[in-house]
């Protein structure tokens, strides 16, 4: 009987810690959500890196916040300074794969239909990107030797 009550305390216990760790990653990721609609990108990501620590896995909300950050971080297509270094490309690759992540994990679930679709439309965007590291590489060189020219 002793045993099975301190079983009962400690798994008590453990599920107020559990519920606990649920709130403080959802008040994170509200907090890295208002930091995204302010403007504040990489505070949004640094935000949902400690949300995703807190909670031990990455959840949706993460993900996609995360998604939208990565994108209004990332230079357009035809801004020079996308291709100003390999980690341009590196985040472009980053965000291809959060991208589908989302959309395999939770783009059928009647739940996430919204924020699937908005997932969906910053995976068309990044169609005219370069796919292969040495397409990036060729069109960095280009933009190098322009520069020099000048």
């Amino acid at each position: 009987m002793k045993k099975v009550l301190i079983l009962l305390v400690v798994l008590t216990c453990s599920a107020i810690v559990g519920v606990g760790q649920v709130a403080s990653v959802n008040s994170i990721v509200k907090g890295a959500e208002k930091s995204y609609h302010a403007g504040e990108y990489d505070s949004t990501l640094i935000k949902l890196e400690q949300a995703q620590k807190n909670a031990g896995k990455i959840t949706p909300a993460i993900l996609y916040w995360r998604i939208l950050a990565q994108k209004a971080l990332l230079p357009g297509v035809k801004d020079p300074a996308f291709y100003t270094n390999m980690k341009k490309f590196e985040e472009l690759v980053m965000l291809r794969e959060n991208c589908s992540v989302y959309l395999k994990s939770y783009g059928k679930l009647p739940a996430f239909i919204e924020e699937s679709n908005k997932v969906y439309q910053v995976q068309r965007s990044l169609k005219g990107y370069p796919v292969a590291k040495v397409e990036f590489d060729e069109i960095m060189h280009l933009q190098n030797a322009v520069k020099s020219n000048h």
